[in-house]
């Protein structure tokens, strides 16, 4: 589309204050939208990326901006993330803001320690939004069983490849993708290799592990709560989560009257939890496995028996040698 014909549309949705419409659809999108802040500030206040608060762009240059970036930042699509309209009214809404002083420092700065993969990883705005130790893609990566091509594809290709392949994604059931694709001029594929090592060899891989306590419900003899323990990945595809230890964390006062589920070790005392716990073993759970165990609780505080719990396994190790171990919330 002509640039000038865009920016003519885009010109009454991006006015800044004098639309309050306009304004108040771009702060809802800014909102929903973790990427953006997590380079830009939560008000624009700036980061890793410049300051957008109280911008004087044209709506064109907004547009171009998002669409062609001339720095780290990933290109945006119309498609995946975000339609010609919508980064009109994201303009309008930042535009009514107040300029900062000076651009707030980076949500993730660089660890004085930090090995090369890592500073570059940070530093080319991976680790604003993923955090440190890219903890998601890590996991994301586990469930796929990925190699490097998977991984460039991810970051080249991220609107394309996010959502094929089989994967289970919540961003993949709805419109707006959250990642736009970076530029390979930009972020050079031997920059991509050392994150990649980061990512595998320092600090490893993680299977996708997942598990939920259902709220309880009263019975003959107590109170039953449901916990199912799945593994996201892909089925033939992802990593195997080996020797895991689940453990379910009881109130004073709870004591167990029944369980069902193979591997039930007993009830033994959690120092560390300060509780007494529930405890189930399991050899194994494969890429799209799904185990479900259930305990039943007695006594006086039977209806709150169940204070959360953890999944904990040891195979395969991470970069330290160490095992995973997954917290479990209480059940509702």
């Amino acid at each position: 589309m002509n640039p000038l014909l865009i920016a003519m549309l885009l010109l009454p949705l991006s006015q800044g204050p004098g639309n309050n419409a306009a304004v108040q659809a771009g702060k809802t999108l800014w909102d929903i939208n973790n990427t953006c802040r997590s380079c830009h500030g939560a008000a624009g206040e700036g980061g890793f990326g410049p300051d957008l608060a109280g911008h004087t762009l044209t709506p064109a240059q907004f547009l171009r901006a998002v669409r062609k970036p001339w720095g780290i930042m990933p290109t945006y699509t119309a498609d995946k993330n975000f339609k010609d309209e919508e980064i009109g009214q994201i303009a309008a809404f930042l535009s009514s803001l107040p300029k900062v002083a000076e651009p707030a420092p980076w949500r993730t700065p660089v660890p004085v320690n930090a090995s090369a993969g890592q500073a570059l990883q940070i530093a080319h705005g991976c680790g604003q939004c993923h955090g440190p130790a890219m903890a998601t893609p890590r996991r994301d990566a586990g469930g796929e069983g990925a190699d490097f091509d998977w991984f460039k594809g991810m970051v080249y290709n991220h609107t394309t490849a996010m959502c094929s392949g089989g994967r289970v994604v919540p961003e993949c059931d709805r419109d707006r993708l959250r990642m736009g694709n970076y530029s390979n001029s930009r972020m050079p594929e031997v920059v991509l290799r050392q994150i990649w090592d980061f990512m595998t060899v320092e600090t490893g891989l993680r299977v996708p592990v997942a598990g939920q306590i259902s709220a309880g419900t009263a019975g003959d003899r107590g109170v039953t709560f449901t916990l199912k323990v799945v593994n996201e990945g892909i089925r033939g595809k992802g990593l195997t989560a080996e020797n895991l230890n689940i453990s379910v964390a009881l109130a004073p006062g709870a004591t167990v009257a029944a369980t069902t589920g193979a591997g039930y070790q007993g009830v033994r005392r959690n120092a560390t939890a300060n509780a007494d716990t529930a405890v189930w073993q399991l050899p194994r759970l494969g890429p799209g496995d799904e185990q479900t165990y259930t305990i039943t609780v007695a006594g006086s505080a039977a209806a709150t028996g169940i204070t959360g719990g953890t999944i904990a396994w040891a195979k395969p190790a991470l970069g330290d040698g160490t095992g995973e171990q997954l917290a479990l919330a209480a059940p509702r």
